[in-house]
């Protein structure tokens, strides 16, 4: 295997990885926020909250990240969502959570991911080979999928075993 599609491989699992934590933990926060209101309406909302910054700030997005380092783009972006988590984490620990902290890490969040797309999206460009695009587009696809398909089945397991 080559040095740069190994380097992808790492990337590649790392990302997987990351995108799997950041997708279980919007999942429980749904299941969170369901079974203390009980309302669809309040759960559209976390959407709203992650969605509208996204779609705002990728207008610029994309000019930003062609200016300045993918790497540290991505680094900020990772660590930002998982201060966000560990910030959720401590509140719920100490039995401070409320639905517009939640809010609030949904927009930060959506926020962030507006980089992190277009950033990851041109790294991957700039280190892979070109005979090696359609392995990684096989792969980003699978485990995008694989994403979708556990984060759900393991959010709600850890939730029921653990509430959030």
């Amino acid at each position: 295997m080559d040095n740069k599609f190994y380097r992808y491989i790492i990337f590649w699992l790392s990302q997987a990885l990351s995108q799997l934590g950041s997708s279980m933990t919007s999942f429980a926060l749904i299941l969170w926020i369901y079974t203390k209101t009980e309302s669809a309406m309040t759960v559209s909302l976390m959407s709203f909250f992650n969605y509208v910054p996204y779609i705002i700030v990728s207008l610029v997005a994309g000019a930003f990240v062609d200016n300045h380092s993918k790497k540290a783009i991505m680094l900020v972006s990772d660590s930002v969502a998982a201060v966000c988590s560990v910030f959720i984490l401590i509140m719920s620990i100490g039995d401070d959570l409320q639905i517009w902290n939640i809010f609030l890490v949904n927009f930060i969040i959506g926020f962030m991911n507006a980089f992190q797309g277009p950033a990851s999206a041109v790294a991957i460009g700039k280190v892979i080979p070109k005979e090696r695009l359609e392995q990684v587009s096989g792969l980003n696809s699978f485990s995008g999928n694989l994403v979708a398909v556990l984060s759900p089945i393991l959010a709600a397991a850890l939730f029921g075993f653990g509430n959030l």
